[in-house]
């Protein structure tokens, strides 16, 4: 019971990532803005729409199945959000 609150709890903070992602699209993130990174506006969309499906998703792995399953959405999630980070770095050199 303890993992399916922690993983509620982790997919929660993927929606508010994903939220917050979606709302800073034509703005900045964090200390990348719009103006110094080429199509950083896009990446952003991709990121944001990407954790929002996985958490969806999480959703659904977290009430239908047992609890190893939860690991899909841990992993997916993680891969996505290290794609992002890899992908802002590059564009920044």
């Amino acid at each position: 019971m303890a993992i399916k609150i922690i993983m509620g709890i982790f997919i929660f903070l993927l929606l508010l990532t994903s939220y917050y992602m979606w709302h800073h699209r034509n703005d900045h993130f964090l200390i990348y803005n719009i103006q110094t990174t080429h199509n950083f506006s896009i990446i952003l969309i991709w990121t944001a729409t990407a954790l929002f499906l996985e958490a969806v998703m999480g959703f659904f792995l977290l009430f239908l199945f047992n609890k190893y399953v939860n690991l899909i959405t841990l992993f997916v999630s993680v891969v996505t959000i290290l794609i992002f980070t890899l992908i802002i770095n590059q564009n920044n050199k």
